[in-house]
């Protein structure tokens, strides 16, 4: 049974240039919990987001729902996961991103006391290492194609271009300037974060019908959407508005989606995911396993998941580690080896080796 949880907040700063539609990325506090049971067995879980921005959420909202989220918790078998996020949503309506750290640390204890990786308990690997991409952020055109040349020397074959928040002009001349480097092979989304309006996505999927490339939530909104769907020559993949299996059930059954950018904290954790993951794959519809922000632990759940998906259907899952470059766990922290991320095998769980006190002293404890 739980009978203890503490919550740790932990900076993660940018160390390298990450800019998007409306913010730029400076010193993200990342929530950390740990899950403790009778037995003594710890499971850990993170959530994290990059900007307030984009999501109706921000990081200390995250550990201000733990306050109510914790509690509501405590005595229950962690293992039985059902029972665990039904437990939550009683207590608390949305605050999705505290729910997501509960559930996976969850995951991690259980796995832990099963003595089996928390990707066999979604159902086992179906690929050892999992594709990844990397952001080109909001920069000149020049500069924007000469960052894309560089990861691609590297090993990246999928590439993420920022746009929104400027003239329009200028994200259609990057867009340009980063389609002449690409090799074959190479996948382009263009990602606004929800930064225009639907005249101008209309405009940029026009003024690039000849680019092969998605764009990845071109507007704020499914209404808004909906109003570009029939008047773009792109595919949408839609990420912010990704919100609960309902939403992406609507999503899949009305041909708005041609994919998907699913995040674990948005969706409330490891159990939600699953779920989802099982839809898309029923429906072929293609799906990433994403976060917004975090560390090793955060990550290591993202990179579970996404082995699991059918490897036609994968857009892959993203780490924000090349960005801050911290490892909680510098032996088995998922890193990126070209173009792919390896699964953490420091054993059972999430796979990694986290040591008592080394996120320093919990800002909340929760006891039975």
């Amino acid at each position: 049974m739980i009978n203890e949880i503490r919550v740790y907040a932990v900076p993660l700063s940018a160390e390298t240039k990450y800019t998007m539609s409306s913010s730029n990325v400076a010193t993200p506090m990342s929530t950390i919990v740990e899950v403790v049971d009778s037995d003594g067995f710890v499971g850990y879980g993170e959530a994290c987001l990059a900007s307030p921005q984009f999501q109706p959420a921000h990081n200390d909202g995250v550990r201000a729902s733990l306050a109510v989220l914790a509690p509501s918790i405590l005595g229950l078998d962690p293992m039985q996961f059902t029972v665990v996020n039904a437990a939550m949503n009683r207590a608390l309506t949305g605050h999705a991103e505290g729910k997501a750290a509960l559930d996976i640390a969850c995951w991690d204890l259980a796995g832990k006391r099963l003595e089996q990786s928390v990707v066999d308990m979604l159902g086992g690997a179906q690929m050892d290492d999992v594709l990844t991409y990397h952001v080109v952020g909001i920069d000149a055109p020049d500069a924007a194609a000469a960052t894309a040349v560089r990861l691609q020397e590297d090993g990246i074959t999928r590439l993420q271009l920022k746009a929104g928040g400027r003239g329009i002009h200028e994200d259609i001349a990057s867009i340009h300037a980063v389609a002449e480097v690409l090799r074959p092979g190479t996948d382009l989304a263009v990602d606004t974060n929800r930064g225009w309006s639907t005249a101008e996505a209309i405009q940029v999927s026009n003024a690039c019908r000849d680019i092969t490339m998605s764009m990845e939530q071109p507007c704020a909104t499914e209404a808004e959407l909906h109003q570009v769907k029939a008047q773009i020559v792109h595919p949408i993949i839609v990420d912010e508005s990704s919100t609960g299996i309902d939403a992406v059930a609507r999503m899949i059954s009305n041909g708005l989606a041609d994919g998907f950018g699913l995040k674990a904290t948005r969706l409330g954790g490891l159990t939600a995911m699953r779920a989802v993951r099982d839809l898309c794959m029923a429906t072929r519809t293609p799906m990433s396993s994403d976060d917004a922000w975090g560390g090793d632990i955060i990550a290591a759940a993202g990179v579970a998941l996404g082995a699991t998906l059918d490897p036609q259907f994968s857009r892959g899952a993203w780490l924000a580690h090349p960005y801050h470059q911290t490892h909680y766990d510098e032996a088995n922290g998922p890193r990126i080896e070209n173009g792919f991320a390896t699964l953490p095998a420091g054993g059972p769980g999430l796979g990694l080796v986290l040591e008592a006190g080394q996120f320093g002293d919990p800002v909340a404890v929760y006891r039975t």
